[in-house]
């Protein structure tokens, strides 16, 4: 049962385009977990978005800069992702938060999308009162389902290929 956790400033994104960014950053969570795409597996795929005052975004011990930051945090069993998941899930991620912004994909605005990967354990983390939770996001995982890549799109500046 992994989970998205975004953090941005107030202002950063109107809330229809946060509500499409965390859609398809969990398409793109599911596709580098290898989750097939059913109704069950979606149900338990969760996020929060978290939206600060406009000076609590502090950069060089500042709230005083142009553009936001974006802080992507996700939360998943250990092992689920290897190396290259993770590489390719926190690239992904920058370009899809990225394209949610209209802001072009360059190194420069890429530094603001800061992406970590939380894994834990069983036993640290619980669900309903216990700890072994996890029978049930592994039957979920063993529903077959038609296989589809995320679409990211050739030009991912543009917002209104978020929701798509």
């Amino acid at each position: 049962m992994p989970w998205i956790n975004l953090t941005l400033r107030q202002g950063a994104l109107p809330k229809p385009v946060q509500h499409a960014l965390m859609a398809k950053l969990t398409e793109v969570l599911m596709w580098w977990e290898k989750v097939p795409d059913t109704s069950r597996a979606r149900s338990i795929m969760k996020g929060w978005v978290y939206e600060v005052a406009k000076d609590a975004d502090y950069n060089a011990g500042s709230p005083e800069h142009d553009r936001p930051f974006y802080f992507v945090e996700i939360r998943i069993p250990v092992n689920r992702l290897d190396l290259l998941a993770k590489e390719g899930l926190i690239r992904d991620f920058t370009h899809v938060v990225l394209a949610a912004e209209g802001s072009e994909d360059t190194p420069e605005n890429a530094r603001r999308v800061w992406v970590t990967i939380n894994e834990l354990n069983a036993p640290d983390w619980g669900i309903g009162g216990h700890t072994d939770w996890l029978r049930d996001y592994t039957s979920a995982l063993d529903e077959v389902g038609a296989y589809k890549a995320p679409s990211l799109k050739s030009n991912p500046a543009r917002t209104s290929e978020i929701a798509s």
